[in-house]
């Protein structure tokens, strides 16, 4: 998959357990990149871009998972949580021994809340079947961030959840290298190469160093690309 900038001479490269790493010095480029890619809006955008996967151009929102604040990674994104939900679903109903545990389970549940009808006059009943996925959402089953592990923990997890998922959008962070230290990055890299995702990341300071699994683009103060 490449993403095509009209602004750059070059379009950008985007492979799977590749991190590409586009570093812009110049800041009034850089912040209309981001605000480009923030809206969705492709070729009419303040910076126009498109994205291809051979000979078919593709929808940026389809292509492209913009994560501009790394600090608030998207952990309960619908289109990652519906994944998973869907995936546990369709797994539990093809485990007959599974089910048969969860509706004797339910049964016990349901007989120990009837005991709370005593003291009543009226006539009380439950009214809805015990449903797979509305249980996951009132128990509040999802992934989140956890104060007891270090960013990059979080930040791995973050893309576990997506490989699970499914996710076969790029993932496009912002700024990510300012919150991780040196050794930090290059297993965040090592992550990524062995979870094949495919990672864009949009950095507004120059870092010298190169690292395995990463390629690296530089445009300077004076839109010159290195």
């Amino acid at each position: 998959m490449k993403l095509v900038f009209a602004g750059l001479e070059r379009s950008i490269e985007l492979s799977p357990g590749e991190c590409v790493t586009l570093e812009v010095d110049n800041q009034a480029l850089f912040t209309r990149l981001v605000l480009s890619l923030v809206s969705e809006d492709g070729r009419f955008a303040s910076e126009p871009y498109s994205v291809w996967e051979d000979d078919s151009e593709l929808s940026p929102k389809d292509a492209l998972f913009l994560i501009d604040n790394p600090l608030r990674l998207p952990w309960q994104e619908r289109s990652l949580m519906g994944e998973i939900v869907k995936r546990m679903e369709q797994e539990y109903l093809e485990d007959e021994d599974l089910r048969r545990n969860v509706d004797a389970l339910q049964r016990l549940i349901n007989a120990q809340l009837a005991v709370l009808e005593f003291g009543m006059n009226a006539d009380f009943e439950l009214s809805q079947e015990w449903d797979f996925k509305r249980y996951l959402k009132f128990v509040g089953f999802g992934v989140f961030y956890q104060q007891s592990k270090s960013f990059l923990d979080n930040l791995i997890n973050f893309l576990s959840l997506a490989l699970d998922a499914g996710e076969k959008r790029t993932l496009v962070f912002v700024n990510l290298k300012t919150f991780l230290s040196k050794n930090d990055f290059r297993l965040f890299l090592e992550q990524v190469y062995f979870q094949k995702s495919s990672v864009l990341l949009l950095e507004n300071k120059h870092d010298r160093l190169v690292y395995e699994h990463e390629k690296k683009r530089l445009i300077d103060q004076h839109f010159i690309e290195c």
